[in-house]
């Protein structure tokens, strides 16, 4: 499964911005998983393009436009350090499906 890292600052939108956020992936994605506060990686086929313009129309329509959106795919020989097991567990997951 191709895997897309999504960088996103709500500024001051606050948890309904962010749970609107993770509904959106939800409606696109076959899983994911949350790096940091503001770090997502995100399990889809679709473009990040795509990703990308979903994610901001579901903001956008919550009315709590995004500061930082940036979704980039992760290369094929992505390499890590520092994930907790739960993250390595996802992406090794993810890379073998």
């Amino acid at each position: 499964m191709p895997i897309s890292l999504v960088l996103h600052e709500l500024g001051p939108a606050g948890p309904a911005a962010e749970q609107t956020l993770f509904d959106a992936v939800f409606e696109v994605a076959s899983s994911h998983w949350r790096v940091t506060p503001s770090a997502t990686l995100v399990g889809t086929d679709i473009s990040p393009a795509y990703l990308r313009d979903h994610l901001r129309r579901a903001l956008d329509g919550a009315g709590a436009p995004p500061v930082l959106l940036l979704v980039t795919p992760l290369p094929a020989g992505v390499a890590w350090h520092g994930l907790p097991p739960e993250g390595e567990e996802w992406l090794a997951g993810e890379t073998e499906a």
